[in-house]
C-alpha cells in the first residue's frame, strides 16, 4: 500500500494560521457562525464524514440586537453514517432560513460525504445539492419621490428593476468541499454556490447568490493536566473580493466543559461556553461583542447551539420464547 509523504499535522495548522494573517479580512457575509467548529458541515459538506453515529445539529443567531432588520438566522443539519461494500460515508440534510432586511432565504440540500484513509487520518470529499429560494418584501420598501440630479431627472419611483410587492424565486444550488481529520487536528476547504444560482422574481427582475470559498482549520494541544485540552481554530469566507476570518480558542475540560475566546478580524470579539450532557446532548452558546461603531447601535449578536450525538441499529431484534409446556 503506497503512502503519500505529508508534512506534520502541526506544521500543517500553523500554514493555515499564516495563511489566515497575510490577509486584510474587514467583509460581511450571510450565515455568520461564531460556533461554526461544532457545525463544519454548514460550511463545508465534506465534514460530515467526521460524525461516527447519527448526528442532529441546530443553531439559531440573533444578529445585532437593538437594530432593525438585523440577521436572524436558523440552521439544522440532520446527519447518518453507512457502509456499502467497505466504502463508508454519511449522507445528511440541511435546512437553513435567514432573514435580513427586506430579504429572506431558504436553502434546504441534500449533503453525501465519501471518505477514506488517508496519511494518519482519514479523507472526505462531500457534495450539497438543492434548492435556494430568496424573497424580497417590496411592499415593505421606502422609496423615496422626487428627481435625483441636474442630468437625470428620473423619478426614484418608477425604477422597473424594485419590485414593489412580495416576490421570490427558486434555484439549483451546489456544494463540494474535501476534509481531513484526525484525532488531533482537522482541515477542509469548500466552494458553496459554485452555480452562482440566479433567482428570477420576474421577467425584469432577479437576483443571484455569488459562490463562497471556506477554509477551516482546528488543532488539539494536549496540556500537562490530562483534564485540559486546548483547542485552536480559524474560519477562512471569501468571495477572492472581500474576505472575513474567524481566529479562536476554546478550552475543553474532561470532555465535559467547554470556553473561550474568539477574534472576528475587524468585526468583533466572541464569548463562547457550553456543555456535554448525558446521552450524546451537548449545548452551547456564543455572544458577539462588535468592536465597529455598531456597538454604538448594538447589544451584540447572541447564539445558541443544540447537538445530540446517537446510535441506532437497524437489525432486527431476535427474540426469544419459551413454552412452559417444555421443561
Amino acid at each position: 500500500m503506497y503512502t503519500l509523504q505529508v508534512p506534520n499535522e502541526k506544521g500543517i495548522f500553523l500554514v493555515l494560521v499564516c495563511f489566515l494573517l497575510t490577509f486584510k479580512m474587514n467583509a460581511q457575509f450571510v450565515s455568520q457562525f461564531s460556533q461554526y467548529m461544532f457545525a463544519k458541515e454548514s460550511y463545508n459538506p465534506a465534514a460530515l464524514a467526521e460524525y461516527s453515529n447519527i448526528t442532529l445539529n441546530g443553531i439559531y443567531k440573533l444578529q445585532w440586537i437593538g437594530i432593525s432588520g438585523a440577521p436572524v438566522d436558523a440552521n439544522f443539519h440532520g446527519s447518518i453514517p453507512f457502509a456499502v461494500k467497505n466504502k463508508e460515508g454519511n449522507i445528511g440534510i440541511s435546512f437553513d432560513n435567514e432573514s435580513l432586511g427586506l430579504f429572506n432565504k431558504q436553502e434546504a440540500e441534500i449533503q453525501g460525504a465519501y471518505k477514506m484513509n488517508f496519511a494518519n487520518g482519514t479523507l472526505s470529499l462531500g457534495l450539497n445539492i438543492g434548492a435556494i429560494k430568496i424573497g424580497f418584501s417590496g411592499d415593505s420598501a421606502h422609496i423615496p419621490t422626487g428627481v435625483y440630479g441636474n442630468d437625470y431627472h428620473i423619478p426614484a419611483s418608477s425604477d422597473p428593476l424594485i419590485p414593489t410587492s412580495q416576490v421570490y424565486g427558486m434555484a439549483l444550488d451546489l456544494g463540494l468541499g474535501a476534509f481531513y481529520y484526525s484525532p488531533k487536528m482537522y482541515v477542509g476547504i469548500s466552494a458553496l454556490n459554485i452555480n452562482e444560482p440566479t433567482v428570477q422574481w420576474s421577467s425584469t427582475q432577479s437576483t443571484y447568490v455569488g459562490n463562497m470559498y471556506y477554509l477551516m482549520g482546528g488543532y488539539n494541544i494536549a496540556l500537562a493536566n490530562p483534564n485540559f485540552i486546548l483547542k485552536p481554530s480559524v474560519l477562512i469566507k471569501t468571495d477572492f473580493v472581500n474576505m472575513q476570518s474567524d481566529i479562536d480558542l476554546l478550552m475543553d475540560y474532561k470532555e465535559k466543559f467547554w470556553g473561550g475566546l474568539a477574534y472576528r478580524i475587524n468585526d468583533s470579539f466572541v464569548f463562547t461556553g457550553g456543555v456535554n450532557l448525558s446521552n450524546g446532548l451537548s449545548i452551547g452558546y456564543a455572544f458577539d461583542l462588535p468592536i465597529t461603531a455598531l456597538v454604538s447601535s448594538s447589544f451584540g449578536s447572541h447564539e445558541l447551539m443544540i447537538s445530540y450525538h446517537f446510535n441506532f441499529s437497524f437489525a432486527k431484534k431476535r427474540n426469544k420464547y419459551k413454552s412452559v409446556r417444555i421443561l
